[in-house]
């Protein structure tokens, strides 16, 4: 599999950024359409009856399904809003206000005064009503507020971080995708091969048994292939429930049980990285990397907070303007206490507007102010040296990657060709054994090694295209066309089914 993005400009399609805010954009659509197309093609030119998942439908499925991805993309849109609630403070806040009472209320009041010598009584028993109404609107506009603008580039870089975690939740997704899909495959090719070997020995012990039953073999030889037969049908009984262990992972993936998947074709292709020198791997990770960007933006985060604790000490002036409409009516009805009646209704409205300045200078907080900057300093000096660490591990983890696809490459071809001496092997050890020179344990032993040697190649394929997918996600490059690229690899012809455990 080739390291740069297919060819599709026939298809009006470019490879994804990694650095989108979505790596499943217009880009995705227009795959999924193509995929299912050629799948549809696939299927009518292919002379198998079945439908067999592919890895572009379970990827899709997925995409719909995993509740990994949908807690994500839950976790980005609720961080997204950081940058919004930043704004906030820095923009005009308008509260409008409305009140309406009603009082009742009962009066008796009585007072004694001297007028010319005589004492004078006074006073009046009642009962009085009043409403009120009151609305108004309240405008305030920060004019220079330090510690709310550091605040709000604070939330920009949340919201930002939010973005690219996202996207690396997204890389993750065609990982583990991927992982699951091709562990079904490597499964299942072990399995083959295990069957295969059991069925080999298993012939090889009929055998060797008629040959003991006409005297022509000890014993011992027939120990030594029933042994040998019992030890495969251990290991084809592993491989059955490593089988079907993979089916249920990718079930937990996309939601729904999967019967049938197509499977690697022979001539997938396996090559060196392109760019080939490990160092220009290095760069795109320095620059691309979603895990280091999801450091800086942190790291820019604790910036601007320590900044904006540090600027608490600093005055504040804010704008106002307050309008406020009253109406107020009351009305007492009683009598004084000569009992002569009184009745005194009275009314009040009014209107007021306030245009204010206000200047609010912070002198002391009990040491809060001082003590969050300190400790907002600290948070910045974490997330630089956590930036640090993951800028090494970074670059190492992109020179390992770049190595163990150069080594799997190596790998396929030596296994490959390991197969091919694996059987002249056995071939040779037979003929030996037909005419004396070689005893059953050699003809056993030939026999294992030729399928251990499939085995070794099927795991080194599937190892290869782990390693790529890796090494492209470490260099940010990792996208959904890496997906419809291998998908491109698969027959569906060739019918990967769960097996039964006997």
């Amino acid at each position: 599999m080739g390291y740069h993005a297919a060819n599709l400009s026939a298809q009006g399609l470019r490879p994804l950024p990694a650095c989108q805010q979505s790596a499943f954009g217009k880009l995705l659509q227009n795959m999924k359409k193509i995929a299912r197309n050629l799948a549809c093609i696939a299927l009518l030119c292919s002379p198998v009856s079945g439908f067999s998942d592919t890895l572009s439908e379970i990827f899709d499925l997925a995409l719909e399904n995993d509740p990994q991805l949908r807690a994500a993309h839950a976790a980005y849109m609720a961080d997204k809003e950081s940058r919004n609630i930043g704004r906030s403070a820095l923009l005009p806040s308008v509260v409008g206000s409305a009140e309406y009472s009603e009082t009742d209320s009962d009066t008796r009041s009585s007072s004694v005064f001297v007028l010319n010598g005589l004492e004078v009584n006074s006073g009046s028993i009642g009962s009085g009503d009043a409403d009120q109404t009151v609305w108004g609107v309240s405008l305030t506009q920060p004019i220079f507020d330090l510690p709310a603008w550091y605040d709000y580039k604070k939330g920009a870089s949340v919201s930002e971080q939010a973005r690219f975690q996202y996207a690396a939740d997204q890389q993750a997704l065609i990982l583990r995708v991927s992982q699951a899909y091709f562990n079904v495959l490597r499964a299942s090719e072990n399995l083959t091969s295990a069957i295969a070997e059991e069925e080999a020995i298993g012939r090889q012990m009929e055998q060797t048994r008629q040959r003991y039953e006409v005297g022509l073999l000890p014993i011992t030889d027939v120990h030594e292939a029933q042994a040998a037969f019992d030890d495969a049908k251990v290991t084809t009984l592993e491989l059955r429930g490593a089988l079907n262990v993979a089916f249920e992972a990718l079930e937990t993936l996309t939601g729904r049980p999967h019967s049938q998947l197509a499977g690697l074709t022979a001539n997938f292709p396996v090559s060196n990285p392109e760019p080939a020198e490990r160092e220009e791997w290095v760069s795109l990770a320095q620059q691309n990397n979603l895990d280091l960007k999801i450091n800086q933006q942190s790291r820019d985060a604790a910036s601007f907070n320590a900044d904006a604790r540090k600027a608490e000490h600093l005055p504040t002036l804010t704008g106002a303007y307050d309008y406020r409409d009253s109406d107020f009516d009351e009305e007492f009805r009683g009598r004084n206490l000569s009992g002569q009646p009184i009745n005194t209704p009275s009314a009040n409205d009014n209107e007021s507007h306030v245009v204010a300045l206000r200047l609010n200078v912070p002198i002391f907080s009990g040491g809060l102010v001082s003590a969050q900057r300190r400790q907002a300093y600290q948070r910045f000096v974490q997330a630089e040296e956590n930036l640090h660490a993951v800028e090494r591990s970074v670059t190492q983890e992109a020179r390992t990657a770049h190595l163990n696809v150069i080594t799997n490459s190596a790998r396929v071809k030596a296994r490959q060709q390991a197969i091919t001496s694996a059987d002249s092997a056995l071939e040779a050890t037979r003929a030996g054994y037909e005419v004396g020179t070689r005893n059953i344990v050699d003809v056993l032993f030939a026999e294992r090694t030729l399928y251990q040697a499939r085995r070794n190649y099927a795991n080194a394929r599937y190892d290869y295209i782990a390693s790529t997918l890796a090494l492209k996600k470490v260099a940010g490059q990792l996208s959904p066309d890496d997906i419809y690229q291998l998908n491109a690899w698969l027959d569906p012809s060739l019918v990967i089914e769960p097996t039964t455990l006997r």
